[in-house]
């Protein structure tokens, strides 16, 4: 085919285009071949310059959080550069997705699997042109030579080759160019939530929850199924948040509280409650369950990784036990500065008990207007 697209081009330039124009009404059958052999000839050259990130899983972590703080990385350099548009490569290896980390759970026979699991977390960057995904490091570096002048290339590649760019540091600088970013513009951009997984969720509160029901959602972190957790600190209190939920039921019986994340975070107690929907007992993908988030009418969670999507938005939150506030240039109390008056986040040194819960929620949910929420355009949150 391409060949004969090729001997196709030669004939547009050896017979010019008015007989070339000729032919293609004369030959039907060749007519497609002609006119975007035409166009192919007299297509524009690229005149600016695009964002080129590569996300490389030898070095970075197989996580839903890291690759939302990435994007959202990328997002401030194509408003900085003022390129054209964001292309991303995910990068693996096929004999050894786990990279460096060496995951447990990712195996030579299932990477792929995991990988395209993973892919949709970066459609929700707002300026995406295509998605790369390579399986072969050999491919990847031959796209990156016939290509490179084209882009600008983070992270940047002496990093990428050093396997330096791998978010040991947790991603905590690229906070704080957020901070900067937010200084000099006066805004982030926020994370996209494609229009058909914002249609889904909407028709899955129209179908799971009672008429007229307003869907909080909660994430709350368990721990990891190894016996090694050493981010305990962010995993939720059975009993407080039972409890908060339980207060709920009298004081505000038209909420229900829809629970996102994995299967093994849904721990006892949680079903029995009248005013909760598991989203995992309805088969929820990452996508869905980001969804769920931006379409609800505000968020709670404890710290990880899915509450990025929420942080990047304009969403009504409650976010607590973020560990390091220091890290990210925050003090006990403070909020990111690009948050805002609607959103809130609380360090893990903050205790959470079920009062804590329930003040926070009930100041953040009387001030909120529900009758705007219902309106289809606050479901457009990018």
């Amino acid at each position: 085919m391409l060949k004969n697209g090729i001997e196709i081009a030669k004939k547009v330039r050896e017979h010019g285009i008015a007989e070339s124009l000729k032919r293609l009404v004369s030959n039907r059958l060749n007519g497609k071949l002609y006119y975007n052999a035409v166009k192919l000839i007299f297509s524009p050259n690229q005149q600016g310059k695009r964002i080129l990130g590569i996300w490389d899983y030898k070095s970075l972590p197989w996580s839903v959080g890291d690759p939302l703080v990435f994007v959202e990385k990328l997002s401030m350099l194509r408003i900085e550069r003022d390129a054209e548009e964001i292309d991303i490569c995910i990068v693996y290896d096929r004999a050894n997705p786990s990279g460096n980390r060496r995951a447990p759970y990712i195996s030579p026979a299932d990477g792929q699997d995991y990988a395209l699991n993973f892919l949709p977390l970066f459609s929700t960057c707002p300026y995406l042109g295509s998605i790369f995904q390579f399986n072969s490091r050999e491919e990847f570096y031959r796209f990156l030579k016939t290509s490179s002048d084209r882009y600008y290339i983070f992270p940047p590649f002496g990093k990428h080759l050093s396997e330096s760019y791998n978010f040991a540091d947790s991603g905590y600088p690229h906070f704080r160019e957020m901070e900067v970013f937010y200084k000099t513009y006066g805004y982030i951009p926020y994370l996209r939530v494609v229009n058909r997984y914002r249609t889904w969720a909407e028709r899955f509160y129209g179908n799971h929850l009672p008429e007229g029901a307003i869907p909080v959602t909660l994430s709350l972190r368990q721990p990891l199924s190894s016996n090694n957790d050493t981010e305990y600190y962010r995993n939720a209190d059975p009993a407080a948040w039972l409890l908060f939920i339980d207060q709920c039921k009298e004081s505000f019986p038209g909420v229900v509280f829809v629970v996102v994340g994995t299967r093994e975070e849904v721990f006892h107690g949680l079903r029995e409650q009248s005013n909760v929907v598991i989203a995992k007992d309805f088969g929820t993908s990452i996508m869905e369950d980001c969804a769920l988030i931006r379409a609800s009418f505000l968020y709670m969670g404890t710290c990880s990784g899915v509450n990025t999507i929420a942080l990047f938005s304009d969403l009504p939150h409650l976010l607590f036990q973020f560990p390091g506030m220091d890290n990210y240039g925050l003090k006990m109390g403070d909020n990111f500065p690009f948050q805002t008056d609607n959103q809130k986040v609380f360090s893990f040194e903050t205790p959470v008990t079920a009062d804590l819960l329930f003040n926070e929620f009930k100041s953040l949910y009387v001030k909120l207007n529900r009758e705007e929420w219902q309106t289809p355009k606050l479901f457009d949150r990018r």
